[in-house]
């Protein structure tokens, strides 16, 4: 019975993740950017869930994270904007702003370029509250 339930789970999270648009960051951790993803996927369902969790971790206004997303980045991207802006001590709107222009080399270069190093105290610290904030989204989902 047990074996049904993870199967089913398994298929049900499979379907899902058909449907659900994934971003890739660029940043060389696949459990961080799973967890990302996974607050992407949550902030399409509930925008104003995503928006207080953005601005309870990373301290950025309801109304920057609202100027971020009309700006054509998806939810997850403006949740990573907002990290590396808390993060690097610089403002959101910077850190669009250095994304936008330089997009081609992706978020990860931004990151390194902000200082948020793979293995630093700070990427640490990114992959925890990002983690913590996936599991707040798929308790939502239940």
């Amino acid at each position: 019975m047990k074996r049904f339930f993870v199967a089913l789970s398994v298929a049900v999270i499979a379907i899902l993740g058909m449907h659900a648009q994934t971003v890739s960051f660029g940043l060389g951790d696949t459990g961080l950017e799973a967890s990302l993803n996974v607050i992407g996927a949550s902030a399409k369902v509930d925008m104003g869930g995503f928006t207080a969790e953005v601005s309870l971790q990373w301290g950025t206004s309801p109304t920057q994270v609202q100027t971020a997303l009309s700006q054509g980045l998806q939810p997850a991207e403006v949740y990573l904007a907002a990290a590396l802006a808390n993060m690097s001590g610089k403002s959101l709107t910077f850190v669009v702003g250095e994304y936008k222009k330089n997009k081609a080399k992706g978020w990860g270069a931004l990151a390194k370029s902000l200082g948020i190093k793979p293995g630093s105290k700070e990427f640490k610290a990114l992959k925890d509250k990002s983690s913590a904030s996936s599991d707040k989204a798929k308790k939502k989902k239940k």
